[in-house]
């Protein structure tokens, strides 16, 4: 079914208020983007740590061997 054509909008007051409206809501979603980039970059950053720390277990090295063959590289 047609939903008909959206009415105009005539006074420029209206029109200003509804381009508010919209930016605000814009705003809104950018800052809710940015905290689920910035947890996104924390779990990669603790995945980062993980591989790391795996690493040293599984060399069986103490911490300094570990350090200091990384350091030849």
């Amino acid at each position: 079914m047609p939903r008909g054509r959206k009415k105009a909008i005539t006074n420029p007051n209206e029109e200003i208020q509804v381009i508010d409206n919209k930016i605000a809501e814009l705003q809104e979603q950018i800052a809710d983007l940015k905290k689920q980039r910035k947890a996104a970059v924390s779990r990669a950053d603790e995945a980062a740590k993980q591989q790391v720390v795996d690493a040293f277990v599984a060399s069986g090295k103490t911490a300094e061997e570990f350090l200091a063959s990384i350091a030849a590289e």
